[in-house]
């Protein structure tokens, strides 16, 4: 009987140690590389949307807009400066004689909606400009592959009229360009954009001009380090006219601090939208290059 005992004993424990085994991989993970217990208890419950961060480093890729706005309470400064032409030569410093300036502010209403003015040395142009981040890029079980912005501007000629003694309406110094901003960060390093442009202008030279005109632009950044970028972009007007170019443009983003330094070399001498996208009369082929600058401060004037 006592042998008997002791048989049945040593039999239980195998037994036990079988299942343990044959059980062991569903409750964590094993060699066969099934899910643990966790997930099995997780199954069926959705991971949070997560929105995408840091698509560009600042406001602009170069020229063009960015999604990115400031955040709620924070004002975003912002000095510009254009040069003249490279192929000017010596003479006028390769163009750093012949400086345009531009000064804007955007202040966050919200952390996805923006206002903005700005000042223009070149045809002494005003702008005022609005700014939403309509849908925000997502990852997580709710993702959505792409972010859409929506930027309009409103610019106003401030030059003297040059036939001052006939009939001038004020209407006559604006025009407008609306873009839809769509950007897409592919990983850490590649970021692009793709924007849709639309221009309004109230007075057009000729009776030949048109009023209303589309463009569409590319763009993109390629960061090289957590402080340092690449970035290009290219705005083909439709259809083309014979007389102007696209604008081409390419740059380095250096952020400094609390400061974002953009270095760039352009075609297009104009900073605001609808110089730079629709009167551009440089070309790269020809050398008719602007070297300048961007650089950009925030400012937080609303604690959250």
């Amino acid at each position: 009987m006592h042998l008997f005992l002791v048989k049945t004993i040593q039999a239980y424990r195998l037994v036990v140690f079988f299942l343990a085994l044959t059980c062991a991989p569903s409750l964590h993970t094993g060699l066969l590389g099934q899910p643990d217990l966790l997930d099995v208890l997780n199954e069926g419950v959705d991971e949070p949307a997560l929105p995408v961060t840091a698509t560009f480093k600042d406001t602009r890729i170069v020229n063009g807009q960015s999604n990115e706005t400031p955040a709620g309470g924070v004002l975003h400064f912002v000095i510009a400066h254009r040069f003249g032409r490279i192929n000017e030569g010596a003479y006028a410093l390769w163009g750093l004689d012949n400086a345009t300036m531009r000064m804007a502010f955007d202040y966050g209403i919200t952390d996805r909606f923006s206002l903005g003015v700005a000042r223009n040395t070149l045809g002494k142009t005003y702008e005022g400009s609005l700014k939403a981040r309509l849908i925000r890029q997502k990852t997580g079980s709710q993702s959505f592959p792409f972010g859409v912005t929506w930027y309009s501007v409103a610019m106003c000629d401030g030059l003297r009229w040059e036939n001052p003694d006939r009939e001038n309406f004020f209407s006559s110094r604006l025009s407008y360009v609306h873009q839809l901003v769509l950007t897409r960060k592919w990983n850490e390093s590649l970021s692009l954009a793709l924007t849709p442009s639309y221009l309004h202008r109230n007075l057009v030279a000729t009776q030949q001009d048109e009023h209303d005109r589309w463009a569409v632009g590319v763009g993109g950044r390629y960061k090289i380090s957590s402080r340092f970028s690449l970035n290009a972009e290219y705005f083909a007007q439709i259809p083309k006219p014979t007389s102007l170019s696209n604008g081409l443009s390419l740059g380095v983003d250096i952020e400094t601090g609390g400061h974002v330094f953009q270095l760039h070399v352009t075609n297009a001498r104009a900073m605001f939208e609808r110089g730079f996208i629709f009167e551009t009369p440089g070309s790269w082929l020809k050398g008719d290059l602007y070297f300048g600058f961007n650089l950009s401060r925030v400012f937080t004037v609303r604690s959250r």
